[in-house]
């Protein structure tokens, strides 16, 4: 297993075709939708088949064609990383220390730690079953008379009767969600056999299930049953878009990386929705135009705070160490945003070890760096 920190250079020994895949894959990682890449840059080191490789700010763990997996840790320590994600809302589900936490490593490994063993608990007490409507065309005949597909499919002759009938089965959205992120965490390599075999143990009855087709998961909340409180957000973590690597075929073994610059945006936009004053919403992606005449050039502020439709303040999120000043490209950056938008308060929000707000004035517009407090220490 490679070990890798995100933002961080390492020297790692790669064969050249595990160099070239990753060499695609930082070049084509990024996309359309500017989403920063999973690896950065890969530069040849001064010792034959010694690379350097700089992470993007992805956490995870995704698999080589040739086998190797690659585990992306954290800047941040383990617990802070759980906390961003929301598991640590969830005591519960990290009561089971099964790798070493320090700097993030092993966090796929505890999210499989703690799938497994909801899961274990769940098929244990037996999976929840829903009725669901089966069509019969060969005898016995259960339920009553399908008339349209009788008289379509049956063309309706009396020896081609086609009936409906509900049956209890245990094929279920809820059960379909689990069994999917069931089988992707499956595929994953794990720093503890044992984590694997518990897997595998469980795919007999997952294998019941059908596969999850309905896009995005995402199930009401008041279709969920208690006992699947757990396993179901543990599965949308790793199911949904947080999750996804951002590359369609760069990369062939199955991947759980989580974008950090992402996860700290929801934060940090949870984060102003609650210190929001009475009559004032947050915009989030808010598009400024940059430009007054010729081409026209586009920027996208984090969040602006709308008082009906009129800003009053543009705030941007940075996944990056909190500094009691910004840097010249962050002060340009806000500054613009702010006056396009004609307003005189702008703020740059960090991750910090303690809350923390410095202010600079750039003529009337007030510059705030902003340390919302989730790291346990100096990064």
């Amino acid at each position: 297993m490679i070990q890798l920190r995100d933002y961080q250079p390492d020297l790692v020994e790669l064969t050249h075709d595990e160099a070239s895949e990753l060499t695609a894959l930082a070049k084509g990682s990024g996309g359309t939708a500017g989403r920063p890449r999973v690896i950065e840059r890969v530069t040849v080191g001064e010792t034959q088949g010694w690379y350097r490789i700089q992470p993007g700010p992805y956490v995870g763990r995704f698999a080589l064609r040739s086998g190797r997996v690659i585990d992306i840790t954290s800047r941040f320590p383990f617990e802070n990383v759980a906390q961003l994600l929301g598991l640590a809302e969830r005591t519960t589900l990290l009561e089971e220390a099964g790798v070493d936490a320090v700097g993030g490593h092993g966090l796929v490994d505890l999210i499989g730690l703690a799938f497994v063993r909801e899961a274990e608990r769940l098929v244990g007490a037996g999976l929840a079953k829903g009725y669901a409507s089966r069509t019969f065309v060969r005898p016995p005949y259960a339920g009553a008379p399908d008339v349209a597909a009788h008289l379509g499919a049956g063309a309706g002759l009396p020896t081609r009767l086609v009936t409906r009938a509900n049956r209890l089965t245990m094929d279920i959205p809820i059960n379909r969600l689990v069994a999917a992120a069931h089988t992707k965490l499956s595929r994953m390599t794990y720093q503890n056999p044992q984590l694997s075999a518990r897997l595998r143990s469980l795919a007999p009855i997952f294998a019941q299930i059908s596969g999850w087709t309905e896009g995005r998961p995402r199930l009401p909340a008041t279709t969920v049953p208690s006992q699947y409180r757990n396993v179901s957000e543990l599965s949308y973590l790793v199911l949904d878009d947080r999750t996804a690597l951002p590359v369609d075929g760069a990369v062939a073994g199955v991947s759980v990386l989580f974008n950090m610059t992402r996860i700290w945006e929801l934060y940090v936009g949870n984060w102003l929705t609650r210190q929001l004053p009475a009559g004032q919403a947050v915009a989030p992606r808010y598009p400024i135009p940059l430009t007054d005449s010729g081409a026209e050039i586009m920027g996208v502020a984090d969040f602006v705070l709308l008082e009906g439709n009129r800003p009053v303040s543009v705030y941007d999120a940075k996944y990056r160490k909190w500094k009691d000043r910004p840097s010249t490209d962050e002060l340009y950056q806000l500054v613009t945003y702010a006056h396009r938008l004609r307003l005189r308060h702008a703020g740059l929000v960090y991750p910090g070890s303690r809350s923390a707000t410095t202010r600079v004035t750039v003529g009337d517009i007030t510059l705030e760096s902003i340390a919302i407090p989730v790291t346990s220490r100096e990064t």
